[in-house]
């Protein structure tokens, strides 16, 4: 799997010689993106959307690296020769390397408020209905936990997915 750094990543764009494929959800790439990239959601990536840029390298980037290299595995399967993915992903991206267009709530924020939602919710069920809403904080902790193995995160991907987050012009 080849990589590429920022700075020659820049380069490479000031050049006209590549472009970043940013494949995360809408809602992310609209909250956080690298200047000058374009957003192809690796939910509905089809290796078509790519033949625009066939005269440039390819550089794929997301939030920690797994859907890059699901989209980098299907690119070179295909025959796409010019790929490589950015060595550092948004995640590990300083502020100032970023673009941030924010209007309402971050997906991160709307993910963190949903946590606790459910954990107020747990509760109040627990105190005042059933001892059943113990499920909630054990389905919760088992999700994080896997999450954290697999570094790959549903919940924020389908809060990324929301009616309210997708489509929107900010």
């Amino acid at each position: 799997m080849k990589t590429i750094s920022l700075s020659e990543a820049n380069q490479a764009i000031k050049e006209s010689k590549a472009v970043i494929i940013d494949v995360r959800e809408q809602k992310e790439f609209t909250d956080s993106n690298i200047s000058g990239s374009i957003n192809l959601p690796s939910s509905k990536f089809v290796i078509a959307d790519i033949d625009q840029y066939r005269d440039k390298s390819i550089i794929i980037v997301c939030q920690s690296g797994n859907r890059a290299k699901k989209i980098y595995s299907l690119l070179n399967e295909s025959g796409k020769l010019d790929i490589s993915i950015l060595e550092l992903h948004i995640e590990d991206l300083r502020m100032d390397q970023l673009t941030r267009i924010q209007k309402g709530w971050l997906v991160d924020r709307q993910f963190r408020f949903f946590i606790g939602v459910l954990l107020l919710i747990f509760i109040l069920g627990q105190t005042y209905l059933s001892p059943n809403f113990i499920l909630i904080p054990i389905i919760l902790c088992t999700g994080l936990i896997i999450t954290a193995i697999i570094d790959k995160c549903y919940m924020r991907i389908g809060i990324a997915m929301m009616p309210w987050n997708k489509g929107r012009k900010n």
